[in-house]
């Protein structure tokens, strides 16, 4: 079969929205760590091939890797710690392993001339102490927890294989998602909001976030699939706003909530991602999160 495209965490927050976008779906293959009759019920009515399986195994992903053309790979923990106060270092390592094994896996089992899409994180820079410090995507990278430091290793897995990749480095995604799936900052604030909680303000809310849409995270995926690269790294945020910037969003739509400021520590105050290189692609990001929080309010 020809043109074949696989979906690696395809039932995931990022992966539906992908489906989307996606017109042919005749040659798709979605594989997800998920079996449970929703998700394969969706699939069968999409009519979308589904294979529920762990690609740490690797005999499942041997089979699943080979004779593929092109690789959206977002498996992975989503769910991780954002602070090293009380950290679980049994879980630390769990999400460190998951990501590294299945890349491992990836890179030995892929035909030649496989292309692969790989998002990475902005988080890879989270232990700058410098607030507003500018990485560019030859900067040095500073991770800090297990989630950081197995994308980070990923994209070196990528890199020393020769493999045909193009990564990401993605803001913090928010977007409309299962209510499991609204525990980052920009998702858990509108949706706090939409229970009418106030909204609490750590260290006043001076952090930086640097965020972007699901939306045109999956549309920059496929916009990349389509160019003609080979080993490129690009970073990906739409904005750069502060928590208290995202709270008043929130409190515009919403009179009934209030914004507190608490004294609680943050465990960085917040950089820029320089993302001059992927607007000099073409793409234009088309989603922003004050029209976010005003939809999904009102």
């Amino acid at each position: 079969m020809k043109n074949r495209i696989l979906i690696t965490g395809g039932a995931g927050f990022i992966g539906n929205e992908l489906l989307n976008l996606i017109k042919n779906k005749k040659n798709l293959i979605v594989v997800d760590i998920k079996r449970n009759k929703k998700t394969i019920k969706k699939f069968q009515k999409l009519k979308i091939k589904y294979i529920g399986g762990n690609l740490n195994n690797k005999k499942f992903a041997k089979k699943i890797f080979k004779n593929v053309d092109l690789i959206y790979h977002l498996a992975g923990i989503t769910k991780v710690p954002n602070t090293d106060v009380n950290l679980n270092k049994r879980k630390e390592k769990i999400i460190y392993n998951n990501s590294v094994n299945i890349m491992n896996n990836l890179v030995q089992h892929i035909s030649k001339g496989t292309r692969v899409v790989f998002p990475s994180t902005h988080l890879v820079y989270e232990n700058c102490k410098q607030n507003k410090k500018i990485f560019k995507e030859n900067s040095k990278a500073l991770p800090k927890l297990a989630y950081s430091r197995g994308k980070l290793e990923c994209e070196m897995i990528l890199k020393k294989n020769n493999i045909n990749y193009a990564i990401l480095r993605l803001g913090s995604v928010y977007g409309f998602a299962e209510k499991k799936r609204m525990f980052n900052l920009p998702n858990l604030f509108v949706l706090r909001s939409k229970n009418n909680q106030n909204l609490s303000l750590h260290s006043g809310g001076v952090q930086i976030k640097s965020i972007v849409s699901v939306k045109d995270v999956a549309r920059a995926m496929v916009f990349i699939s389509k160019k003609k690269y080979k080993k490129e790294l690009y970073h990906f945020v739409s904005e750069h706003i502060s928590v208290k910037e995202i709270g008043k969003y929130c409190s515009k739509f919403n009179k009934n909530i209030k914004l507190i400021n608490t004294k609680d520590k943050i465990p960085y105050l917040g950089y820029i991602m320089d993302c001059s290189k992927i607007l000099k692609t073409g793409f234009v990001f088309k989603n922003f999160y004050k029209d976010f929080v005003k939809e999904y309010l009102k």
